[in-house]
């Protein structure tokens, strides 16, 4: 391993990767901390997005049986 001149010796190359998998392993590329943190934080807001969604539409069909219920009491 080659040292600098202040005698530290210096860290290893990386092994050559090729589509995020190093040469000669089969281990995949992770992802930086950050990257998997805002990642998350986008499904969070995706799903909770989705859950509002869903209520709404529930309540809105229950608008519409109610509305139904009240013309079927009307006859």
């Amino acid at each position: 391993m080659p040292t600098r001149l202040t005698g530290v010796a210096s860290p290893p190359t990386p092994p050559t990767t090729e589509n995020g998998i190093e040469s000669g392993r089969v281990t995949p590329h992770r992802p930086s901390t950050v990257a998997s943190r805002s990642h998350l934080l986008l499904l969070r807001c995706q799903i909770a997005a989705l859950e509002l969604e869903l209520q709404r539409e529930r309540q809105r069909r229950q608008e519409v049986v109610d509305r139904y219920e009240r013309l079927l009491a009307e006859r």
